[in-house]
């Protein structure tokens, strides 16, 4: 399944329905009183988060969201149907930002000028403006939008667009003095909004490390995922998910992320594209390839160097239970291989030496990742009220 993690889509509430002109008429009754119904209410636009879907493709395909109008009041006081919300379906992790409307398409909307759009309430449409005084903060918030929810877990619902108030019919206005009132309101404009959404998948462990040390080939080695595998930096662009079952029926998410490259934490190569996605990781497993394990000096520098970075963009990231692997050991000898294990012996950092091409060593890492995942559902569910 092709991953997208970003779309950019409109929503509209339905508008409230009109009140209702009309005056009681039967047989014996030629002038009675007023009896013009209210309008239904507009629908809402509600996102709701479900576990059944893991992209954000189809938002790619369709662009506009509506949901129902209110139907207009009737005589004999009859209020007219609500419209019905429109529910959109997103996968979990999904965050919802609202972005500034352009002039052009609050002109062809008919709602007025720039910025946040809003609800017309009171005869007036309703912005949130940018303040001007921000700087830097203020243009990157334009940018990016406002975050408005965090839909983070199964059934998480958010309301993003509220329906329009259906108008008032002629019998709310009768009074002592006016017997017969002509007077009704119409419907109201439900919320018009430009969304971004936002996944930041979420998953049991994240394939980290520089570009090209084996994630892709380790995913497709352990799952069913088939994610695009060559011999060059930045193969992976998109994360890819794959699904871990053990013979005792123990599952586990595990993503493939992009690989990282110094100077990610200030947006280099794929920077926060790639930062991003560890967030939401409950644990990572750190992939480096022998080839980047140099051959005197520090060991440990390529993994210092995705740890640094990890340090700098977030420090709740870098705290988070780490497995380490050395992957491509079908690259060197027995010499060189148990020459390599005696250095991170001797640095004190238990690593696992694999090959995911050949599976050597493979098995036992998918043991020690369902431990860690095993422990790390045990803990949270100790902590949980």
């Amino acid at each position: 399944m092709r991953f997208v993690d970003e779309a950019v889509i409109t929503v509209r509430a339905g508008k409230g329905g009109n009140g209702c002109l009309s005056f009681r008429r039967e047989k014996f009754v030629a002038k009675g009183g007023p009896d013009g119904g209210d309008g239904g209410d507009g629908g809402d636009v509600v996102f709701r988060a479900t576990e059944r879907l893991l992209t954000l493709y189809d938002f790619r395909l369709k662009r506009m969201y509506e949901a129902e109008n209110g139907k207009p009041g009737q005589g004999q006081q009859k209020y007219g149907r609500a419209g019905k919300d429109l529910v959109i379906e997103v996968p979990v992790g999904t965050l919802v930002y609202e972005l500034p409307r352009d002039d052009d398409e609050l002109a062809k909307a008919g709602l007025g000028t720039d910025g946040y759009a809003g609800m017309e309430r009171d005869g007036a449409l309703v912005y949130e403006l940018p303040d001007e005084d921000e700087d830097d903060e203020s243009e990157e918030r334009v940018k990016e939008g406002l975050l408005v929810a965090d839909l983070d877990h199964d059934g998480a619902e958010y309301v993003a667009a509220e329906g329009g108030r259906g108008g008032l019919g002629n019998i709310h206005f009768k009074s002592s003095t006016n017997r017969a009132p002509r007077r009704t309101t119409p419907g109201r404009f439900g919320e018009d909004k430009r969304l971004r959404l936002e996944l930041k998948i979420l998953a049991d462990i994240g394939l980290i490390g520089l570009p090209n040390a084996g994630k892709s080939t380790l995913i497709s080695a352990i799952s069913a995922a088939r994610p695009k595998i060559a011999n060059y930096p930045f193969t992976t662009l998109t994360p890819n998910l794959g699904v871990v079952e053990s013979d005792s029926g123990e599952r586990m998410i595990v993503a493939d992320i992009p690989g990282l490259i110094e100077g990610a934490s200030l947006g280099h190569g794929l920077g926060h594209s790639f930062l991003k996605h560890v967030e939401r990781t409950r644990c990572l497993v750190h992939m480096l390839s022998v080839e980047d394990v140099p051959e005197d000096g520090d060991v440990m520098a390529g993994f210092n160097l995705v740890d640094d970075e990890l340090a700098a963009f977030d420090s709740i990231l870098a705290a988070k239970p780490q497995i380490r692997v050395v992957n491509k050991i079908d690259l060197i000898d027995e010499e060189e291989l148990r020459t390599l294990r005696e250095r991170f012996d001797k640095a004190g950092v238990p690593v696992h030496c694999i090959s995911a091409v050949t599976g050597d060593g493979v098995s036992e890492l998918v043991a020690e990742m369902q431990r860690l995942v095993r422990e790390l559902s045990k803990s949270e569910e100790d902590t949980e009220p």
